[in-house]
């Protein structure tokens, strides 16, 4: 029998909560079978910047600044500093442990301890980049290596005409001053998960500033005006979608249809493979899947123009190749020509299969028998939501905070 989770519709923030759950249960198979990750990511980073389907919660950027400013401060040598930042997370680890409720979702490594392998840092340093909240233009390890060098710029800070001293945003400054005056004195002794109303009113800023054409600063100045913060499953369904600026509803009517189309790429995938590997469950489940996908959504991909979509998302620091753009095109020829019997056309199928056995040459699950063998039933399903589940929970978190 297949597992299953169910919660309490309590709230919305609840609801928002157990949906970005639910969606780290199925990551493991939100996998990028047929090479489309770069188009996904294009328009993700458009609408809601700074973002990952690995984050959890929002705190956690504030968090590692603090950390990390801590780290600065104390003088810490850049050889030193990547052990001296694990210790510095576990620490936090640690509190938040202690402090948020183990029913509460979204602490980083509550299950593994010690074990963690990916650290907050590095899940967070991207996006902390994207909203302006890291001044730092490099890497980690650049950063580590030139600690002292920044701390040593921090020590070497202008005065003001009254002799007080002032970091600002001057040269040498790794992280945003305001965030790191909001830092709690005793940090990270009494952590928590829960947003004051000054940090959410510094992230809104942050967005404003940092990320003003985007959809997820759009929202936030929205709920602060209006007070209300609508919630939908997927982000073209909003009720406010009719209000969003133009730019932002042109590339979210693209986005839903790429969304529709891999996701019946990914349908046909997935039988093909049944039926290769004799999976007789398989066939009959992705048949009818098929079938209804077929029935509900292919009629959306009549007289989609591509030429209209491709400058959206070419150009946006994501690696779209030629190749891609012919297989989106071909695939889409393909559904146009079949309308409802798509599962049935040798050139779809042919299609399906090229362009994985193309991405992974040897472990190709076509011509591979091991790694067909190694297929769990399903691979590459999820819907494309453009992070939309993450943008959604924060946007939650931030509202909340903005309402303390």
């Amino acid at each position: 029998m297949a597992s299953s989770i169910s919660w309490l519709d309590h709230d919305s923030i609840a609801r928002e909560r157990s949906l970005r759950l639910l969606s780290l249960f199925s990551e493991r198979e939100a996998r990028d079978e047929l090479g489309i990750g770069g188009i996904r990511d294009s328009i993700a980073d458009q609408l809601f910047p700074g973002t990952s389907t690995i984050q959890t919660r929002l705190k956690y950027m504030l968090f590692v600044p603090w950390l990390y400013a801590s780290l600065e401060s104390r003088g810490i040598a850049g050889s030193a500093f990547p052990t001296a930042g694990r210790q510095a997370e576990s620490r936090l680890l640690s509190e938040l442990i202690k402090n948020v409720p183990t029913d509460e979702w979204g602490v980083i490594g509550r299950e593994a301890g010690s074990a963690l392998k990916r650290l907050p840092s590095s899940v967070y340093w991207a996006g902390m980049g994207a909203w302006g909240l890291r001044r730092f233009a490099g890497t980690q390890q650049q950063y580590f290596a030139q600690a002292e060098r920044i701390r040593a710029l921090r020590k070497a800070r202008r005065r003001r005409d009254d002799g007080e001293e002032h970091d600002g945003d001057a040269p040498g400054s790794a992280w945003q001053s305001r965030l790191i005056e909001l830092m709690p004195k005793a940090f990270p002794d009494g952590a928590d998960l829960s947003l004051t109303r000054d940090e959410s009113a510094l992230l809104l800023d942050q967005w404003r500033l940092a990320q003003p054409d985007s959809l997820l600063t759009w929202l936030a100045l929205d709920a602060a005006k209006t007070g209300n913060l609508p919630q939908a499953d997927w982000i073209w369904a909003h009720p406010r979608a009719a209000e969003f600026p133009w730019h932002i509803r042109s590339l979210l009517e693209h986005a839903r249809r790429f969304s529709a189309l891999v996701e019946g790429a990914a349908l046909l995938y997935n039988l093909q493979l049944s039926e290769l590997s004799k999976r007789e469950e398989r066939v009959e489940e992705y048949s009818g899947r098929l079938a209804d996908w077929s029935e509900q959504h292919a009629p959306q991909l009549n007289g989609w123009d591509l030429s209209n979509f491709w400058p959206l998302v070419l150009n946006h620091g994501h690696r779209i190749s030629g190749e891609t753009r012919k297989f989106v095109q071909s695939w889409l020829d393909a559904v146009v020509e079949a309308g409802r019997s798509v599962g049935e056309l040798k050139v779809a199928r042919q299609l399906i299969e090229a362009r994985e056995t193309h991405l992974k040459d040897g472990r190709s699950r076509f011509t591979n028998r091991a790694a067909l063998n190694q297929w769990g039933g399903s691979s590459g399903l999820q819907r494309l939501g453009y992070r939309w589940p993450t943008a959604s929970s924060f946007l939650a978190e931030w509202h909340m905070g903005m309402n303390t």
